[in-house]
């Protein structure tokens, strides 16, 4: 098994894809994001600011508990775990 990710919106165009994985060995938040932004390097330019925060409109899921960046980047990952990441969208 692996922890599963998703990728919602236009997130699914910076990544070109609506799915992956990642191997059980990225066992925090923090570990999981930065594998991430490796394997999809736009993902840095569109979620975060130069400060390093991220962007107010994107959103990061973990099992339905929504997680904020850095304060919970030690958050536990375990086999089986799912990542969601989306972008809230309005327009009028």
């Amino acid at each position: 098994m692996s922890i599963k990710i998703e990728f919602k919106s236009a997130l699914k165009d910076v990544t070109g894809t609506s799915k992956a994985a990642l191997d059980k060995s990225f066992n925090t938040f923090e570990k999981a994001l930065n594998e991430l932004i490796r394997q999809y390097p736009g993902l840095k330019d569109e979620m975060f600011y130069s400060d390093g925060t991220i962007d107010f409109a994107y959103q990061i899921f973990h099992n339905g508990r929504r997680l904020s960046w850095p304060e919970d980047k030690e958050v536990k990952l375990k086999d089986g775990d799912e990542l969601v990441f989306l972008i809230f969208m309005a327009g009028g």
